[in-house]
């Protein structure tokens, strides 16, 4: 059986449907997402799309039993999509799918609804991406629905809500609808997943009336060094070197195989306690031993121009769809405009076109060799 589901990692959806009212856990706004990147930017229509339980768990990156697949998904079901409309007292409520079905080989089978569809498909103006590589590390469904909620107004540099606007929109429940539990719960946390996981840079602020907080803020900036940036640095620039003293005073290293280890005893430490000190590292880098004449953009730039393969997989991680340098066709003798689509393809955005295989390695190596000579911005 060919599945359905494909190594794709981006989203596109509608800045409406980013900005309807709907509660989601993670497993169900992941589930959501996963299937996104089955929808071809050429599909007219929504189809059945088919794939195996196992399959969907390498994409989850977790186990996932068929009765608590059916858990999930009956959740789901009953979590419908809510637009509010322009017009006072208007609204429209739409479900995610129209059916899910599991049978006894393992395989599923579902559709989205086909009122969706706007939302969803054939979109020109005003859509949200969103990169899986990003939006499912983040342990929180609010940080990944905040997340795209920002990403609409990253080129503007903020982006306020009114709180209780928000929370309608989250649909965030009684026990956290005071603002004290909201921002720490939901606002802070998704603050912390977002500068940690994704391609944006955030902090948050607030707007009181008396003592009554009544908006929040998001200031926004492109992120220089997510977590799996910094870990690459590290791990590339700083071997063997003091990186930190623990809270009880062990030194902290990086093996030459990437692995952190107390150099006092120069004992590896385990995966679990490994991730939550990068990550502890990672909230922490202005503080590190070695980052006292550190430059990340940079490292960064080594660590990209390093060799072609990790420029093309960067430039495909950062530039979908950006302007990205300008060319003559040598056919033509016409102006291209150089860009690189959803599925990491080179493409003319004058005309649309994409590149047959021999030329596009050409202009690959050409990129590279403008980026190397400073000639393409990488930031």
């Amino acid at each position: 059986m060919k599945s359905d589901l494909t190594k794709r990692n981006y989203t596109r959806q509608s800045h409406v449907l980013v900005n309807a009212r709907t509660a989601l856990s993670k497993s169900e706004i992941d589930i959501i997402l996963i299937l996104m990147t089955a929808i071809s930017i050429e599909d007219k229509d929504f189809k059945d799309y088919e794939f195996s339980i196992k399959e969907l768990e390498e994409r989850m990156g977790h186990k996932l039993q068929s009765q608590q697949l059916k858990k999930i998904v009956k959740s789901l079901m009953s979590k419908p999509i809510e637009f509010p409309l322009e017009i006072d007292g208007e609204w429209e409520i739409f479900n995610w799918f129209s059916y899910f079905k599991y049978g006894s080989d393992g395989l599923i089978t579902c559709r989205f609804d086909k009122f969706l569809k706007p939302f969803m498909l054939d979109l020109k103006k005003r859509f949200v991406i969103g990169d899986l590589r990003m939006l499912l590390p983040m342990k929180s469904g609010y940080s990944k629905r905040i997340y795209l909620l920002l990403k609409e107004y990253a080129k503007l540099g903020r982006r306020t809500f009114n709180v209780k606007e928000l929370q309608e929109m989250l649909k965030v429940p009684d026990g956290m609808k005071r603002f004290d539990n909201f921002k720490r719960q939901i606002l802070k946390r998704a603050e912390a997943d977002i500068n940690k996981f994704t391609d944006l840079e955030v902090t948050l602020s607030e707007k009181k009336r008396g003592k009554k907080v009544i908006e929040v803020t998001y200031h926004i900036r492109k992120n220089q060094i997510d977590l799996k940036s910094f870990i690459s640095i590290i791990r590339e620039m700083y071997v063997n070197r003091l990186l930190y003293h623990t809270t009880d005073g062990r030194p902290l290293k990086c093996s030459e195989k990437g692995l952190l280890y107390y150099a006092d005893i120069n004992d590896n430490i385990n995966k679990r306690d490994s991730q939550k000190l990068w990550e502890y590292l990672h909230e922490h880098r202005e503080h590190l031993e070695c980052y006292e004449k550190f430059d990340e953009k940079e490292a960064i730039k080594r660590l990209v121009l390093a060799d072609e393969y990790s420029f093309i997989k960067y430039m495909r991680e950062k530039f979908t769809n950006k302007d990205i340098f300008r060319t003559m066709n040598e056919k033509s003798n016409k102006e291209m405009l150089i860009s690189i689509s959803f599925t990491g393809d080179l493409y003319d955005k004058v005309t649309g076109d994409y590149f047959e295989r021999v030329e596009s390695l050409n202009l690959w190596n050409k990129m590279y060799r403008l980026a190397k000579r400073g000639e393409i911005e990488l930031f």
